[in-house]
């Protein structure tokens, strides 16, 4: 009879665990802009060991449009935190008051919304809001802004936009820096936080409309790892892991991603760098993101880095990060895609003499890419970067292809003195190399920028005008890259004031419709010895579609491409190495100080490099006398040039029977009766169209 009654007292205890689950007080807006955030804010009945694990605790919602479709959304954990600035760093004061759950969700279309919300724990116990047979919550959304960026086909993206109750989608190309991480002041405890994101999101303002962020970075923001603004009872930086995450760096990065949508700005979050699995600088205490502080070692206790990507207990937690992460900012419309990993081919160094990863990366990424796309209700895009580390061909192919787009970073040493090493040369031909290994990939230059250590001459020394950043940013524009590439040294460019060399693209690409899949990239360059040669000395990169009816481009007097106006100014020299005779900058000799490369003074400007502003490209496609209207644009504002050249050419065929079509640079930029340039970077953008009408397969419909 005691038993008996012993098991009755259990199994009622048992049963009022059960109870406990519930869904308490949900509060919501009664309406929410088109594609704007919709948020659900409520508690659960009992707290749970680790809320971040769906196996422990799983809340979600269903969402039913007017439009009959069903989104299931998971809902988040929160804390809540505030922020103020205190002698130019951050200080976060955590609100434990408004810690709880929420829901994050984006109405796709206009009309009346229902929802519910649905949880399960870790003994089996359900419960929903409202109960059943009541009415789901309701809500209204009406029309307002922007949509998801997603790709429109395997050259280029999009946006969805409803206007009048139309769907239509516009063309997105991704412009602007890499902001991948704020400072601090004097130590890490004193970070800059969201008001270094303030400065740089204001500065791109109406000038770009996109950048990227790391969420690994153990002294900046990251959402697992030491939090070096929090310390413990024996003065150690708190660590973040597995049952917990990074609150007061999440409440930064929600303050981040709204800000930046305020202003334009799109954003790719980072989750995992391989620079915090170095393995090489352990004895480095000063740089908080290696593996030695890396809690999949410290917590986790993995032998090596490459164990992350099997480790049954590392696969587990991942997923339960990127859960977390899908869960509170998936709803964002200027999320324009998720990066798994930054350089992840440079694990390979930190695996060397453990074993053989290759096979181990393709899986890992296959195995998440599918749980992300699983997730995420909104679709957004899913990539991984590559570097230049060692990898497998067969690898980086694999990889490649289980992502949305493929994305490559790429640097140049700045000492390099030949032209045909000139950064967005190469910048454009590994474009395309990429887009014929990847023929249904979108490509997109993560990170570009000169190569810098203590050896290499930095950009603030050698390029302070960023001549070489305008230059790459219009080549690459028109490489068939889905953006411009985004240049990596964002302090450099908040140093010298340089976000006004985005202004131009992003001005000129707000009036390009969607480029079909059928656009090139050429360049009209011939590469001799060491020399990349231009005829007429007229750089012109352009990208041409397949019925040839379009082409847009760049072309600049060769006098200005970087390496041109080095020679202007500093001295250079062979140098010997292991690929045969280098002709390199000396690094340090600078004869001409005050030269036009340091100053952009106009005395010091180069004159024009021919007497001819004839440019021609080859044409296949297009019969001999077609004609083709042309447009000039400013460089320097993405604005239409009003005078220049003639406005019109024709198809012509010389005696092999090739043909081509030329015109005129503007000769009231490259002036050859005067022998001036006439603008900063000797430089122009253009627009042929055939017969002033674009066929069909010039833009997508």
């Amino acid at each position: 009879m005691k038993k008996q009654l012993l098991l009755v007292v259990l199994i009622t205890a048992f049963l009022k665990g059960y109870a406990q689950l519930s869904i308490v007080s949900p509060t919501y807006p009664g309406s929410v802009g088109l594609f704007d955030l919709f948020e659900v804010s409520f508690a659960l009945g009992t707290s749970y060991s680790n809320p971040y694990d769906p196996d422990t605790i799983l809340v979600y919602a269903l969402f039913y449009g007017p439009d009959n479709s069903v989104h299931k959304v998971d809902a988040f954990y929160y804390e809540g935190y505030s922020f103020q600035k205190v002698s130019n760093y951050e200080e976060a004061t955590p609100h434990p008051e408004n810690n709880g759950w929420k829901i994050r969700f984006t109405p796709t279309c206009t009309g009346l919304w229902s929802f519910k919300i649905m949880a399960q724990d870790h003994h089996g116990a359900t419960t929903q809001s409202p109960a059943t047979g009541i009415r789901p919550y309701t809500f209204t959304s009406v029309e307002n802004a922007d949509g998801f960026i997603s790709k429109a086909n395997s050259r280029f993206l999009k946006r969805d936009i409803i206007s009048s109750g139309v769907r239509q989608y516009h063309s997105f190309f991704p412009i602007g820096p890499d902001v991948s991480w704020y400072g601090y002041i004097g130590s890490f405890a004193q970070p800059k936080g969201i008001y270094d994101y303030e400065k740089y999101v204001d500065s791109l303002n109406g000038r770009a409309n996109y950048m990227r962020v790391f969420l690994c970075r153990y002294q900046a923001l990251s959402l697992y790892g030491p939090e070096y603004t929090q310390t413990d009872l024996n003065g150690n930086p708190v660590v973040y892991f597995d049952n917990t995450i990074n609150q007061k760096d999440s409440a930064e990065l929600d303050y981040i991603v709204t800000y930046a949508k305020q202003h334009g700005i799109s954003i790719m979050p980072c989750v995992f760098s391989s620079g915090d699995f170095n393995t090489q600088n352990n004895l480095d205490a000063s740089d908080p993101s290696i593996w030695k502080n890396n809690p999949f070692n410290t917590i986790l206790e993995l032998d090596t880095p490459c164990d992350f990507f099997t480790d049954s207990r590392a696969k587990k937690t991942t997923k339960n990060l990127f859960r977390y992460i899908v869960s509170r900012w998936g709803y964002a419309t200027n999320i324009m895609a998720w990066e798994l990993w930054n350089e992840v081919d440079h694990m390979f160094g930190m695996c060397e003499g453990y074993k053989h990863i290759e096979q181990d990366v393709i899986e890992w990424h296959d195995e998440m890419c599918d749980y992300i796309r699983y997730l995420d209700p909104f679709n957004h895009l899913v990539s991984t970067s590559l570097g230049s580390g060692s990898l497998y061909s067969y690898m980086r192919y694999e990889v490649n292809e289980l992502l949305d787009f493929v994305q490559f970073h790429r640097y140049e040493y700045i000492q390099n003195a030949e032209s045909r090493n000139q950064l967005l040369k190469r910048l454009f031909n590994k474009v395309t190399e990429n887009q014929t290994t990847h023929p249904t990939k979108p490509v997109f230059i993560g990170e570009f920028g000169f190569s810098q250590n203590d050896t290499v001459p930095t950009n603030l020394e050698k390029d302070p005008f960023g001549i070489d950043l305008h230059n790459s940013l219009w080549a690459t524009f028109f490489s068939t890259s889905m953006g411009a590439g985004s240049f990596w040294w964002w302090p450099y460019v908040n140093q010298r004031g340089l976000y006004k060399h985005f202004a131009p693209l992003f001005a000129f690409s707000q009036n390009m419709p969607i480029p079909s899949n059928s656009f090139t990239p050429h360049h009209t360059g011939t590469v001799n010895g060491h020399v990349l040669e231009f005829p007429n000395h007229i750089q012109t990169y352009y990208m041409i579609n397949g019925n040839e009816d379009t082409i847009f481009g760049w072309s600049q007097d060769t006098a200005f491409a970087y390496q041109s106006l080095r020679w202007l100014t500093d001295n250079a020299h062979y140098e010997s190495t292991q690929w045969g005779l280098i002709l390199r900058f000396i690094r340090n000799s600078v004869f001409d100080p005050a030269g036009y490369v340091y100053t952009l003074n106009t005395n010091k400007k180069p004159a024009p490099s021919s007497s001819s502003n004839l440019i021609t490209i080859p044409i296949t496609n297009q019969p001999v006398g077609n004609g083709y209207m042309i447009q000039w644009y400013d460089s320097e504002t993405g604005h239409i040039l009003l005078s220049g050249s003639p406005n019109y050419a024709t198809v012509q065929q010389d005696a092999s029977g090739n043909k081509y079509v030329s015109f005129q640079f503007p000769s009231t930029i490259r002036n050859l009766q005067q022998q001036v340039i006439t603008n900063k970077f000797g430089d122009a953008v253009f627009r042929l169209v055939l017969n002033s009408i674009p066929h069909k397969e010039t833009f997508e419909q």
